[in-house]
């Protein structure tokens, strides 16, 4: 909580501050006001700069402590928030906002006893105050005491309901959750989308508390299916060792949230006035996505959108997020019709799909941020198709057929698919085979790397990376002399994290080297400075090991249960190098330790998949293309025929031509 200024907002009001201290620049109140001022203009270092000011003249001033205190916490530098906060409540202790804001900071500490107490200090002082009752809910909820935790959420609701969903929207915002109403208030969820937060930072301190919470869920979720409104529960917690039977029971509560909201969603036009006789004879083919932007999914999609046959297909892109940039107009150009529907209701997407006379629906997010799985729901085409996206099942009803392969997907594990399995006859995985590298490759030194030594990579998101893949990395490290391992900047808590996992294994920090984010064409050439890729193990690489294998790195793998732990292995296989697939874990570190000790095996790997790059099936775009075609005419065909969707395997193309 801040005190705001009591002098007019931004512009004008500022510049007459300035001025005002360029004369009196010992005013401790004018210093405060221009602090808040610049902070409410983005500018917060300045504004730091100011609240020092006005502190080093009044080290006890209430309002510039306080607000201080407030954007130390934004700044994610804790320790300095509470050592303010601290300072507040000792001094101001009949301040409720200072006890609000202690409590805040015990919150993100994670020191949720004494976020409580600190609350229920504030709230003797202010016991209608809307924010700390929903922050005692919180604490209540991290502490699993959900029955007190409802309750004070129900109690900020009856005080103000308008300030309680204010201050859901802004913690939403602050956790990145797109649709505020999404960020649930149930004690558990929260919990759980709490701890699964720290995986992106590998903070894997509660790890064994959030694997036991997710099985739990899952298990009361296959016993009683109920909705599941934190979306993010789902994606991120394909990062765990779940199984396939328990990311199933989670979707299909993801599904009934889905569904839930459907039903919900304001009167709009009818979905089915887009029913009807169709008017087109060619299969009209709908991709709806957030990803419609400069997103790493979006350059997967632009070649194969272009490539459709057009004598066969008409394509209608739909983009549920607003974009701008290159790739976006790439994919604008590759639709024979392109819809911004990101403005539009749920209902109000559904029946536009339906007015255009979709005949399949093909959904390339699934579960993730920004998604709209409840226009799936309202069923706004004949059929509904998931494909690359999500690597799991959606649950419920939602799709009438999943594409896949029978290497990533094994057909006995159909059971725990509530989708039709559709195998195409090589990998699922589809690429842009017009990618491109910049001529200019890095040299070591200027990624940060030793110049001699061996190099492991591993550019995954740091979500993906988990203790036991962890514990394999080091044990490499330590037995190859002047190993590095090379992997992508997640910020500076993801650092910090993992240099301490790397200390509590004996391996020094600085033998962790962070790649920075760079444009798509540098990134691709800096492989080159890696010698192996190492994949992880629960949530694998897939657009990231397609742009390492494209990019000439040798991509180490070990699927394991589930799609998410397969795809990548999928991918290695069709460039020709299956030889880098491992059979288990063991197999896995073997290997990796052979390969860096024998550079001439891992060099002529490297040869053969630079030569087979422009042949191998992994980046057959125009072939995985025709494979995707015949599979949707084979749905199709069964729809016109008036047959349930199925299971089928797309046959290979030479097959299909003999067939009469």
């Amino acid at each position: 909580m801040k005190i705001p200024s009591a002098r007019p907002a931004p512009g004008q009001a500022l510049a007459a501050l300035e001025a005002h201290l360029r004369q009196r620049p010992d005013d401790v109140e004018a210093l405060t006001d221009a602090a808040i001022l610049l902070e409410a203009s983005g500018t917060p270092h300045a504004a730091l700069a100011r609240y020092d000011e006005a502190l080093r003249l009044a080290p006890g001033h209430f309002r510039a402590r306080l607000n201080r205190a407030a954007l130390m916490a934004a700044l994610g530098r804790l320790k300095e928030a509470l050592q303010d906060n601290l300072q507040l409540t000792k001094r101001y202790v009949g301040s409720w906002a200072a006890h609000y804001n202690l409590a805040d900071v015990f919150l993100r500490l994670d020191r949720y006893a004494e976020a409580l107490a600190a609350a229920e200090r504030g709230l003797r002082l202010q016991p209608d105050a809307v924010n700390i009752h929903m922050l005692r809910g919180l604490a209540l909820a991290m502490l699993e005491r959900d029955a007190e935790a409802r309750a004070a959420f129900e109690r900020a609701h009856r005080i103000d309901a308008a300030a309680a969903e204010d201050y859901r929207a802004a913690a939403a915002s602050a956790a990145g959750v797109a649709v505020p109403q999404r960020l649930t208030l149930d004690p558990r969820q929260i919990r759980l989308a709490r701890l699964l937060e720290r995986q992106k930072t590998c903070d894997w301190t509660e790890r064994r508390r959030l694997i036991a919470g997710m099985r739990a869920l899952a298990a009361d979720l296959r016993r009683a299916p109920a909705p599941l409104e934190e979306m993010g529960l789902y994606h991120t917690a394909l990062s765990l060792p779940l199984s396939a039977s328990e990311q199933q029971a989670l979707a299909g509560g993801i599904a009934l949230a889905a569904e839930a909201r459907a039903a919900a969603s304001p009167p709009g036009p009818a979905v089915e006035d887009g029913g009807g006789e169709r008017a087109h004879t060619r299969i009209r083919l709908g991709f709806i996505s957030p990803n419609f932007r400069e997103h790493p999914s979006a350059k997967l999609h632009r070649r194969h959108l272009a490539l459709r046959d057009r004598a066969r297909f008409e394509v209608y892109g739909y983009s549920l997020r607003r974009g701008e940039g290159p790739l976006r107009q790439h994919i604008v150009e590759a639709c024979d019709a392109f819809g911004e529907l990101s403005e539009l209701g749920s209902r109000e997407i559904a029946a536009r799909i339906a007015r255009d006379g979709i005949d399949i629906l093909i959904d390339l997010a699934g579960h993730l941020e920004h998604s709209r799985p409840e226009v799936l729901a309202l069923q706004p085409a004949p059929l509904r198709v998931s494909y690359l996206g999500l690597p799991a099942t959606m649950g419920a009803e939602l799709i009438d057929y999943r594409i896949t392969d029978a290497f990533t997907t094994k057909p006995e594990e159909t059971p725990f698919w509530s989708e039709k399995l559709v195998f195409l006859p090589g990998t699922l995985f589809i690429y842009n085979d017009r990618e491109t590298i910049s001529g200019g490759i890095p040299s070591r030194n200027a990624c940060g790397l030793p110049d001699s030594g061996f190099v492991f990579c591993s550019f995954n998101a740091n979500y993906k990376i988990e203790p036991d893949v962890f514990d394999v990395w080091m044990r490499l490290l330590a037995r190859v002399p002047g190993s590095v391992l090379w992997l992508l900047d997640g910020g500076e808590a993801a650092r910090r994290n993992l240099r301490r996992e790397a200390s509590v294994r004996s391996i020094s920090p600085e033998r962790l080297v962070f790649a920075p984010r760079l444009p798509q064409a540098e990134h691709l050439a800096r492989h080159a400075c890696a010698d192996l890729f190492l994949d992880t193990f629960y949530c694998g690489a897939h657009t990231t090991a397609a742009d390492a294998l494209w990019a000439g790195l040798p991509v180490l793998t070990c699927p394991g249960g589930t799609m998410a732990s397969r795809i990548s292995a999928s991918i290695v296989r069709a460039t020709g190098l299956p030889e880098l697939i491992a059979a288990d874990r063991q197999a896995y570190e073997s290997l990796a330790l052979r390969l860096a000790m024998q550079p001439d095996e891992l060099g002529a790997m490297r040869e053969r998949l630079v030569r087979k790059r422009a042949t191998c099936a992994a980046f057959d775009t125009v072939g995985r293309t025709r494979e995707l075609d015949r599979a949707f005419e084979t749905m199709w065909q069964r729809h016109k025929d008036g047959l349930p969707p199925e299971n089928f395997a797309v046959p290979l193309e030479e097959e299909n031509a003999e067939s009469p």
